[in-house]
């Protein structure tokens, strides 16, 4: 999000020290540093690559380690990889590693980094609008006509639901209109169910909160006219109003008790066993629930997703917008001995990571949709949208500001879920005066 050098050092909140101790999991390959570069040596190159998933036979065996290997037979020159569980790392923690130049060839994109800084660091995928005619989001992530992050997959987000739960509390109904979701939360309070979990301490998990504000809008450039706007968060934006029902959550008690600590394994566990029932989430997430309530005795067939229900009416002649969207974006350090076969894999990873991650492939021609958002299909009451290419001016105005909207979205923590819990308002005149200081 940094316009500087300077002003990322300034957002860093760990020490040195912290950043240099700060390992992202044991690599699976048993050799050498997961944070090293790529080297080679004479039984070939080694590739070294982070990404989020445990590097555990279920989780790494499954999901990641047969890309690898099928890239390897593709490459003989690739002897292996320096693979790095990165689950675990802090934002502040990849900026410290990137400013010190030391960073795997391949890793999951930094969030609170401008784009503006990425050529910085990360080294070019190609021409984005030539990738953004073979991908989806193939330029969201350009600077300059370069793109230097690709998405792993294509999501749809939504609500994820316990169908269990609605089964014994709300007549079997998933709510298709805002006022039948207030009303169905209400009934689950009030018999000891916490209708939604946010999984606020994670932070990242509320940028779709953020998100649902452009759905809300129904507008979908609405994220980029915030930098024209000096008061993004006043009555009646879709900022206000969506934020204004997480506070109404908080104040009624409708959330998890604790929205400080890190809990998503908890999250999952709390709607698998029916003691949650809805999560505003990415449709990735599908698969990581429906394997927690089977791993519980339940059924995958409890689990379910369907679109946020932002407005009442709804209806073929007045539809929900769903939003399709990116999920988290892979780089290439530009300082890899190895810039080309790294970029060439990074791609090649993009292209196959998807499915097993319960999202829908990359490719516009020929990508493959997964099983469980194939309902979605037969819905006549939704419309499909996705979103332009991020104004950089965002991302500036927001490192500003100290506001990390249409980011990480840690900011409704402060200013909205802290003064709701506590028996107050939302804090949209805070939110206001400082984001106003760009126009100073």
């Amino acid at each position: 999000m940094k316009k500087t050098g300077k002003r990322l050092a300034a957002m860093i909140l760990v020490s040195a020290l912290a950043a240099a101790l700060a390992g992202c999991g044991g690599k699976s390959s048993g050799e050498g540093s997961g944070t090293e570069k790529a080297e080679a040596n004479k039984d070939g190159v080694t590739l070294s690559f982070a990404f989020n998933v445990e590097d555990t036979p279920e989780k790494y065996g499954v999901m990641v380690e047969p890309i690898l290997e099928e890239f390897k037979a593709l490459h003989p020159e690739v002897k292996g990889f320096e693979y790095v569980n990165c689950s675990k790392r802090t934002e502040e923690q990849v900026v410290t590693m990137m400013k010190s130049g030391k960073f795997e060839d391949v890793m999951t994109a930094p969030m609170a980094v401008s784009i503006k800084e990425y050529p910085n660091y990360f080294a070019s995928l190609g021409n984005a609008e030539e990738l953004n005619e073979k991908y989806f989001y193939g330029d969201y992530m350009s600077y300059e006509g370069q793109t230097y992050a690709m998405p792993i997959g294509v999501v749809y987000e939504g609500i994820l639901y316990n169908q269990k739960v609605l089964d014994k509390y709300y007549g079997g109904k998933v709510p298709k209109t805002l006022y039948e979701l207030k009303e169905c939360c209400g009934i689950l309070r009030d018999n000891g169910v916490i209708p939604f979990y946010t999984n606020a301490g994670a932070k990242w998990t509320m940028r779709f909160w953020d998100n649902l504000a452009v759905t809300w809008s129904e507008d979908t450039n609405y994220a980029n006219s915030i930098v024209e706007t000096k008061a993004p968060w006043a009555d009646g934006t879709p900022l206000n109003e969506v934020l204004s029902f997480v506070g109404e959550l908080a104040k009624n008690g409708e959330i998890e008790p604790d929205t400080v600590t890190e809990q998503w394994d908890k999250s999952k566990v709390a709607i698998a066993s029916e003691e949650a029932c809805f999560m505003l989430t990415g449709s990735w997430a599908i698969p990581q629930m429906k394997d927690t309530a089977e791993e519980l005795g339940g059924s995958r067939d409890d689990i379910g997703f369907a679109p946020f229900p932002y407005k009442n009416d709804v209806g073929p002649d007045n539809k929900l917008n769903v939003r399709v969207s990116e999920d988290i974006f892979v780089v290439v350090n530009k300082n890899s001995p190895n810039v080309e076969l790294a970029t060439e894999f990074a791609k090649f990873f993009c292209e196959r990571i998807s499915l097993n991650r319960g999202m829908n492939e990359i490719m516009r021609d020929g990508g493959k949709v997964v099983d469980d958002l194939k309902n979605f299909e037969t819905m006549d009451y939704i419309n499909l949208y996705s979103v332009p290419t991020k104004d950089i001016r965002i991302s500036e105005m927001a490192s500003n500001a100290q506001i990390d909207v249409f980011s990480q979205g840690s900011y409704i923590t402060k200013y909205v879920l802290e003064p709701c819990l506590a028996g107050g308002e939302p804090n949209f005149d805070g939110l206001n005066a400082e984001w106003a200081k760009n126009f100073n």
